[in-house]
């Protein structure tokens, strides 16, 4: 009788304690797994036992990249959704919002003693913004990750207005250069409340090259001084406004991208009578062209510190004597310094669309090649014109930016190629206008868009990139909480609103306000900005291949997954493979 009542006893103690245990009840039902960084995991997807890089059974993830290289994959912490059979029965009830977790990795270490160590291993909190429209016929309203705020302090399943079922956290392997070659393995480590939740293996296959510091590919990636010192409430002019562009330019040298107007690389112009005096900042000119090998220093033909002083009319004689006297000087510090094959100047006429503007092109290219000789003048423009009455602009820009939408042109094809072999450079850039299936930068564009887009460069045989805005915040009243950031793209779009257009950085300073991580001090990068980074880098590889002689094989790579820039791949099991290939034959290429 005694020994039933103790049973008993035990058994509603027992009983107490579950009930009252909320580490019991918050983590009886969380699922832990991986997934590729090519992969936005929205809240209520599905679990996934076994994907390109994880495997349920072994708990073991699995990616591979080499020397200076970045290999990113996520980690998702999962608790039932609502469609969950277990949600579905009367004696489950759902976990409130889990809070209190934290994740933790180890140094990576091979069979032979070699370390990669956890300091290479970055750690990211993806933020969910809301989107209450979608950007094309293949976006979606509701919760899409893209903020990546570092991890430095535990979290919770909470969004902006919601407690979530998955929570993706985005690691960032940078492997050193001269790794060796071989298997790497670690643990990751998922904690809730100081207690051990998961450890899952990770094995990274480090291949037995690096890649080079330097990348051929030319990416004009528009950073704005102005637009950060608008956003973060300062003087364009001041101290602050310039430490904090330089915490920005750096995030893009160091993901082999670089500014298109470089703001610290603008000279000081000061005119008196007709003539002009030019100054330039030798200690960052240094610092960016030769410490940071910068490709291209793209200046303006017509700076408005110019225009502002020169009450002439245009192509004037007396105009003219000016702008002669601005650029030579321009062209004459750069040839001092051995930096002249870097110099472009910019059109002051933007996306030229009459004939007005057409005129006014041609006369600006003759002008800057009279007084420059041969340095190249770059339009935004495809060098194939959809009204021929306007005349045309080849033998006059050696430089073009082409719009996106042009390159569904034959013509426009064909014509890369005979200007490139006349020694100009063509480079591409997406806007608003460019709907599905073509790519684009949107928060809710399928994740593959960005990456394709170096490849998409690469089938084209052309020179690089360009994007209009990393900054452009002006239209939204915060992008960590509303992605509607250009108002006006809903007139060039068909009425879809285009979520993170212009921006691919999010101000560090609301970092905690909107994650509970701490402040940043500079940008927070986003999803779209990393997979940009990665197909940058199989460009790297394509790159790499050519230069060993490979260049046929580059060439089937390039186009087994892009025949144009309307139809490409979207299959990652397509683009895992074909890196794994390009890796081995740059391996044999390396050690024949």
């Amino acid at each position: 009788m005694l020994n039933n009542r103790i049973s008993f006893l035990f058994a509603c103690t027992l009983l107490f304690l579950l009930s009252n245990n909320t580490y019991s009840q918050d983590v009886q039902d969380v699922t832990i797994w991986a997934a590729p960084a090519e992969q936005k995991v929205r809240p209520n997807d599905q679990f996934e036992s076994d994907n390109l890089v994880w495997s349920e059974d072994t708990k073991e993830i699995q990616v591979a990249g080499a020397g200076n290289e970045h290999v990113p994959f996520q980690i998702i912490i999962s608790t039932p959704d609502p469609g969950d059979s277990r949600v579905a029965s009367e004696d489950y009830t759902r976990p409130e919002e889990l809070n209190d977790l934290f994740i933790e990795v180890s140094d990576l270490t091979s069979n032979n003693g070699e370390l990669i160590s956890r300091e290479q291993i970055e750690l990211f909190l993806e933020h969910y913004v809301l989107l209450y429209g979608k950007s094309s016929m293949v976006g979606d309203t509701g919760y899409w990750p893209d903020a990546l705020a570092p991890i430095e302090e535990p979290f919770g399943m909470d969004a902006e207005f919601s407690v979530v079922s998955n929570r993706p956290i985005w690691l960032d392997v940078k492997i050193p250069s001269d790794t060796p070659g071989g298997l790497y393995s670690g643990d990751i480590t998922i904690t809730h409340q100081g207690e051990k939740l998961e450890t899952l293996n990770v094995e990274l296959e480090v291949y037995d090259f690096t890649l080079p510091e330097e990348t051929s590919l030319i990416t004009y990636i528009n950073t704005s001084r102005g637009r950060l010192a608008n956003f973060y409430g300062v003087a364009p002019s001041s101290e602050k406004a310039e430490k904090l562009t330089k915490t920005y330019y750096q995030s893009l040298y160091d993901n082999r991208m670089e500014p298109w107007f470089h703001d610290m690389l603008q000279p000081d112009i000061t005119v008196n009578g007709s003539e002009v005096s030019v100054d330039f900042d030798e200690q960052e000119y240094q610092y960016y062209l030769e410490e940071l090998s910068t490709k291209r220093v793209l200046l303006e033909a017509y700076p408005s510190e110019l225009e502002s002083h020169i009450e002439n009319e245009e192509f004037s004689e007396e105009f003219n004597e000016m702008i002669t006297s601005y650029l030579s000087k321009i062209v004459l510090y750069f040839e001092e310094n051995g930096w002249k094959d870097r110099l472009v100047f910019n059109s002051p006429v933007d996306e030229p669309n009459t004939e007005e503007e057409y005129i006014a092109t041609r006369e600006w290219a003759n002008l800057v090649q009279e007084a420059t000789g041969n340095v190249p003048f770059l339009s935004t423009e495809s060098p194939v014109n959809t009204n021929p009455e306007w005349g045309t602009l080849r033998g006059y820009v050696q430089n073009f930016s082409v719009h996106g939408n042009a390159l569904n042109s034959p013509e426009v094809k064909k014509v890369i190629n005979e200007e490139q072999q006349k020694g100009g450079e063509i480079t591409w850039y997406i806007s608003c206008d460019q709907t599905y299936p073509q790519p684009n930068y949107f928060i809710d564009a399928p994740a593959l868009d960005p990456v394709m887009v170096p490849w998409i460069t690469a089938r084209y045989n052309m020179n690089g990139i360009l994007y209009w805005a990393t900054v452009h915040w002006s239209d939204t009243p915060n992008p960590w909480r509303d992605a509607v950031s250009f108002n006006s793209g809903f007139l060039c779009s068909d009425g879809y609103v285009l979520n993170g257009e212009g921006y691919m950085f999010y101000p560090g300073n609301y970092t905690e306000e909107f994650t509970g991580q701490p402040d940043v001090n500079g940008p927070v990068s986003s999803m779209r900005f990393e997979l940009l980074r990665e197909g940058i880098e199989d460009y790297v590889y394509l790159s790499m291949l050519e230069d060993l002689g490979a260049h046929d094989f580059a060439d089937q790579k390039v186009e087994e997954l892009v025949v144009d820039v309307s139809s490409f791949s979207r299959n990652l099991e397509t683009l895992y493979l074909t890196r794994k290939e390009m890796a081995r034959r740059i391996e044999e290429l390396i050690n024949d």
